[in-house]
């Protein structure tokens, strides 16, 4: 999402700005890719876009650059964040208050991150199916890709698996919307999608991935979802399906389709 902005009274213009974190890392300025004048404000962009409510100047040394608040330290912050604003154009494009820096709010608001957030948002509230898709295909659309994934300090992890989750919930919602209206194959590609992202989401969902894929592709492509499932369990958690899955692919393998006429509820389930 760009965010043109008004011309800030007795200062320099604002510019326009777009941050893509998803599956890439670029920042646009006015539509021009921006050329890091040195890695660590590309660095600093990335740390605080991470934590968008702020961060004091010792934790962001500590988990950055693992330096103590230091009158060495101090000195390449300043540098680094001195080169940050000037390479997004604005010198309010960081702001400090009370010690803790973060980015400007329509910094913020220009990712690709904020587009997902806003639509899932929008999604939950109580809406006709028909927006509600709309709005989750829009918050999908800026959704391609692991967020920051040329980044790999710790900081970076809670914030990849917020995001994760965002895109994993945008596919099961969109999923059960589908199932709702009977269409099976719209339902079935956003559970795949969702396995995808997160193939551990819970049991209950591949159970309505099966019977999607019963349904729509037929009895093999449910067994052979199943018996990946079961091997990506064995492999990497050393764990089994539990008893209900087991029950539901015998079904699926022996022809059986439990969604073909309503929209499929997991095995015991009582919603």
């Amino acid at each position: 999402m760009t965010i043109p902005q008004p011309q800030t009274p007795g200062g320099p213009p604002v510019p326009t700005w777009l941050l893509r974190t998803l599956g890439q890392a670029e920042v646009l300025v006015n539509g021009a890719a921006v050329v890091w004048p040195a890695r660590s404000a590309g660095e600093l962009l990335w740390y605080l876009h991470a934590h968008p409510e702020g961060r004091y100047r010792h934790d962001l040394l500590r988990d950055l650059w693992d330096l103590d608040d230091t009158p060495a330290a101090l000195n390449r912050f300043r540098v680094a964040l001195h080169r940050l604003r000037h390479a997004l154009g604005h010198p309010d494009a960081v702001t400090e208050r009370g010690g803790r820096y973060a980015l400007h709010p329509d910094l913020l608001a220009a990712s690709d991150t904020h587009t997902l957030h806003d639509a899932l948002r929008g999604a939950r509230q109580a809406a006709p199916p028909r927006e509600r898709e709309e709005l989750l295909r829009r918050a999908l659309a800026s959704a391609d890709g692991e967020y920051l994934p040329h980044v790999s300090g710790e900081w970076v992890q809670a914030a990849r698996q917020a995001h994760r989750a965002a895109v994993v919930e945008a596919h099961l919602t969109l999923a059960r919307l589908h199932c709702d209206s009977h269409e099976c194959s719209l339902a079935a590609q956003a559970l795949v999608r969702a396995a995808a992202t997160d193939p551990l989401i819970g049991e209950d969902h591949h159970q309505r991935l099966m019977a999607c894929l019963a349904t729509t592709k037929g009895r093999y492509a449910a067994t052979e979802h199943y018996r990946r499932y079961r091997a990506f369990l064995a492999a990497e958690i050393g764990d089994t399906p539990m008893a209900d899955t087991v029950a539901l692919a015998e079904r699926l393998k022996g022809g059986e389709l439990p969604c073909a006429d309503t929209p499929f509820r997991p095995v015991g389930s009582r919603d």
